[in-house]
């Protein structure tokens, strides 16, 4: 299969909105922002390259770390703390 790795992630996506497996949204934003790092462009509402536009590139870059960030802290109940 050409795009396997397309459809096992549309496969999980579907497991992870069926079982409400909050851990997955961290690890797939992980994966997906190594996959941008690693080929200098993001496809957000437009093709965003790292050549063209460095400095919205890096922006978007922040904040795809930012929110991969938030939802791993999150998915651990860091700030929970106290909390039942």
């Amino acid at each position: 299969m050409k795009k396997w790795k397309t459809v096992l992630s549309l496969v999980f996506m579907g497991l992870a909105v069926y079982f409400d497996w909050q851990w997955f949204w961290a690890v797939f934003i992980l994966l997906g922002l190594i996959h941008v790092i690693r080929s200098g462009e993001i496809h957000f509402v437009e093709a965003v390259s790292k050549k063209e536009t460095p400095g919205l590139y890096r922006i978007m870059i922040i904040i795809w770390s930012l929110l991969a960030l938030y939802s791993i802290v999150n998915y651990l109940n860091v700030f929970d703390i106290g909390q039942n």
